[in-house]
Formats: C-alpha cells, structure tokens, sequence
C-alpha cells in the first residue's frame, strides 16, 4: 500500500501530521477573518485562540492516546457509538463532505492571489482548474510520504516569509491588550468567535490523523515503546499548535498594524486583500512575500483537506456499505467527486451559507467530542486521559455548544 511506513521508519516521525493539521487549518475563512479581526480589535481575540489551540492539542493527544492503547483508528470507537448501526460516522461523512464546499470557496481568493503576484491578470476560472487539477494530481498517489515531503517543503517557505515580514514590520504601539474570551452580547462577537473556534479550533479533519498513526505503525505497538511513541505524538501536535499561532498572530499584526492603527477599520471581506496590499508597506519584496505566504497556506490548507477526507472516507465507506469494495479506481472516483464539489462550490456558495454551516458545524462538533471523550472514558485506567485532559475537552465542548447556539439563534429568522 503507498501509505505504508517505509522498513526504517521505525518510530514516530518529526515533523509529522501536527504540521499538517496547522496548515488545514489555515484556510481562506481564518485567513481573510483574522486580518479582519486584527483590523477591527486589534489583538483582543488572542485568549480564545490560545484557548481553542490548547483545546485542539487536547484532541490530537487523545487520538494518538486512543490508537496506541487499541491498535485501531478512532472510527471503531466511533461506531460503537449506541444508536442505530453506525449513525455517528455517516454524520462524520456527511460532514466532511459539506467542508468541501467551504475549501472550494478559498480557490477564489488563490485565483486573487496568483493574479497579484504575477501583476497579470488572469480569468479565475482558469486559475481555479489548474489549482484543482494538481490537487487531483497529487491526491490520486495517495502517499503519506510524498504529501508530507511537500508540506515540508510549504511549511520552508512559509518560515522563511514569516521570518521576512516579522521583520520588515512596523511593530505595533505600545497599548494594553484585552483579551477578549467569550462575548455573546453581539451578532459580531459571536460570529468572530465562532470563526475562530470553526476554523482554527474545530477538528473534524483531526479524526484523519489517528488512521495514519494506525497506518505508520502496522497496526501494533509494542508495549515497551508506547510512552516514547507518545511523547513523540506530544511533541508534534505542540510543534503544529504553536505553528498554527503564529499565523494567527501574524495574520491579526496585518489587520493591526497596516488598518487598525492608522484608523482605516476592517474592509469587507472581498476586498480585504486589496485594501492590506494598497497600505502595506514591508520594503521592495514585502508584499510580495506575504502574498506568497498566503498562497502556499491557502494551497496547502486545500491540498489537506481533499487528501484528509479522501483518506476518511476510503476507511469508513468499506465499513459502514455492505459490500462495498475499495479499490485504486474507486479511491480515485472519491477524490474526483470531492474535487469537482469544490470546484462548482464557487458559483453558489456564500457568507450566509458559510455562517449557517458554522454554526451548526459547532453545534454537531460538540457531539462529536462528546462522543470521544465516553470513548476515552472507556480505555484501561492506565491509558486514560488525565484530569486536565477531561477538563479541556470539556470545555471545548461547552463552547462550541454554546457559540453554535449563539450564532444559531443571531442568524434564524
């Protein structure tokens, strides 16, 4: 199989799917929000974020916990689930597949993209077929090892343009911060909260991340070597957790530093990119770098979410359709039907529909945590979650509750 570890990789590798799951979630709703948020407030949104990024690790930890204690991926505990025969994984997929559309619509902002660094312009619809067709490309090897090879290649550039524009920034005045947690007293705080909860905490392509480790480790783990392989797994998801941070706090320095403080506020979404260029000022190659930077997340944050479900759903269609069969053509029929989605999600999908699938995303993500953690609580005691694991996952579950409820109710006519 082409995702099967090679005969020396014997432990867990670093850097591993923690990177990946940072880059995916860097799309074009957290990318074009945090400008704008960073535009609006400044950097009030960072006590959420760093509360959903430690939420998040919590969830990433779990998984690996769960799949070295069991030898399988978490969609066995996931079907045990009570309830009709395996109701919580059709949820899962149906999911999974509406996200689609929200990833095709980030291929309109990398045709915007594309057109400013190249200073030409280019019909996007042209754009957006070449940009789905490498993704197709690539996905249809269906190698864990060629994907993370060119993610490591992204995640150099990034660094490098990161480190580029860190330093070609004005650095912000010298003001307090407040650190806004949760607000529900305003249409605008719950939907800004909810944005970041969705697209920067929320972890439905996480799920992906305990059938590799299923994967890269045969199935089996010797008993001697789970708490190193586990560490390792720690280390990775604070390595990916603390990378995704970063972004957040660059992407909120573009709307602070170059809108907020000189009093130009938040644009509209569409013309955020537009607005930032025309101010920003980060020397001869500046702008360019940052437009890089956010072609290659944007690219990468696609490319992950097609591969992350195509992986999903070539392990729990054969489980849950009696009869069906997986094979290279039909793996290669999923990734064409997930791909084309996206590409017709442009000429009909809107904000409306993206606030409406966030909040009942949340809503249906506090069930499914819900769900994980009854199957941690099942585990041998030894291989249980700690008390401080119990208490994040909780919380997250509460917030995703109760800001998917929010936005609910803000939005319902």
């Amino acid at each position: 199989m082409a995702n099967s570890r090679p005969d020396e990789a014997v432990q867990y590798p670093l850097p591993g799917p923690g990177i990946l799951i940072a880059l995916s979630s860097s799309g074009w709703i957290g990318l074009l929000s945090l400008i704008t948020f960073g535009a609006d407030e400044g950097y009030t949104f960072l006590g959420i974020i760093i509360i959903t990024l430690l939420f998040k690790y919590a969830l990433l930890t779990g998984l690996g916990r769960y799949t070295l204690a069991t030898g399988k991926d978490i969609f066995f505990g996931i079907a045990e689930t009570a309830g009709p025969k395996n109701w919580a994984i059709w949820l899962l997929n149906a999911i999974y597949y509406l996200e689609i559309f929200m990833l095709g619509y980030s291929s309109l902002t990398m045709a915007r993209l594309c057109n400013e660094l190249l200073h030409i312009w280019i019909p996007p619809i042209i754009i957006v077929f070449i940009v789905f067709t490498a993704i197709f490309l690539l996905v249809s090897v269906n190698s864990y090892w060629l994907f993370r090879k060119i993610l490591i290649g992204a995640i150099s550039v990034i660094l490098v343009g990161l480190c580029s524009m860190l330093l070609s920034m004005p650095l912000p005045s010298h003001e307090g911060i407040f650190l806004k947690i949760l607000d529900l007293s305003t249409f605008m705080s719950v939907y800004e909260s909810s944005i970041i909860l969705s697209s920067v905490g929320s972890g439905f392509s996480l799920l992906f991340y305990s059938v590799w480790l299923v994967n890269h480790m045969g199935g089996s783990v010797i008993a001697d070597n789970k708490q190193k392989i586990l560490e390792r797994i720690k280390l990775d998801a604070a390595f990916g957790m603390s990378s995704l941070f970063f972004f957040c706090v660059l992407y909120l320095s573009v709307g602070y530093v170059f809108l907020y403080e000189h009093g130009l506020g938040a644009p509209e979404s569409d013309l955020t990119f537009e607005i930032v260029l025309m101010v920003m000022n980060l020397g001869i190659f500046g702008n360019s770098i940052f437009v890089i930077v956010c072609f290659v997340v944007l690219f990468c944050s696609m490319f992950g979410g097609v591969y992350g479900r195509s992986r999903v759903l070539q392990v729990t269609l054969p489980r849950t359709i009696p009869g069906f069969v997986m094979t290279r053509v039909t793996y290669l029929a999923i990734t064409l039907v997930l791909i084309s989605s996206a590409f017709v999600s442009q000429f009909f999908w809107s904000m409306e529909l993206t606030r409406s699938f966030i909040s009942i995303r949340l809503l249906f993500f506090s069930v499914v945590v819900g769900i994980l953690i009854g199957i941690d609580h099942r585990l041998n005691p030894e291989d249980r979650g700690s008390l401080c694991w119990y208490i994040i996952m909780g919380v997250g579950v509460l917030m995703s509750a109760i800001i998917g409820l929010s936005l609910l109710s803000w939005i319902s006519p």
